[in-house]
């Protein structure tokens, strides 16, 4: 049996073993990857969206995703306004600090997957972004599949 091919065993396993690379090189005190994607969200989104707008494009509960937006208003990551729509509602925003720890300059994870991708050029590094982009499209549109 061949396991060394593109199967999606072998995907899932190298991508949990880059996982626990970054994480283990990077500490106990580095925000959770919940909490990264949720404030890739809200940069991608390009707007202040509401929690429960978020918890959706994250596919979590709103209790869920509460927890994880107190953890990053509490580490000044991100900002809420309050919704000019709905008084009783309020708005997500990044703030510039979580903006500098998305775009690599405060996450040693990044750092530490920017120098593994250093092996790479640029046109492995295109293909790998595209590919991986692609898929985690494709997992987002079909979340409950399993």
């Amino acid at each position: 049996m061949d396991l060394q091919g593109a199967s999606a065993a072998s995907v899932y396993r190298d991508l949990a073993r880059v996982v626990r690379s970054l994480r283990s090189r990077t500490g106990q005190n580095s925000q959770p990857l919940s909490s990264l994607s949720a404030l890739w969200v809200l940069i991608d989104t390009a707007r202040p969206i509401r929690l429960s707008e978020l918890a959706e494009r994250e596919n979590v509960t709103v209790p869920t995703m509460s927890r994880i937006v107190t953890g990053l208003e509490r580490d000044g990551l991100i900002a809420r306004t309050a919704d000019p729509d709905d008084g009783r509602a309020s708005l997500l925003a990044v703030t510039e600090a979580g903006a500098d720890l998305i775009k690599g300059s405060r996450s040693r994870r990044v750092q530490a997957l920017e120098t593994a991708l250093e092996g790479l050029d640029e046109a492995e590094r295109e293909v790998l972004g595209r590919t991986l982009r692609k898929v985690a499209d494709e997992l987002a549109e079909r979340p409950e599949q399993t």
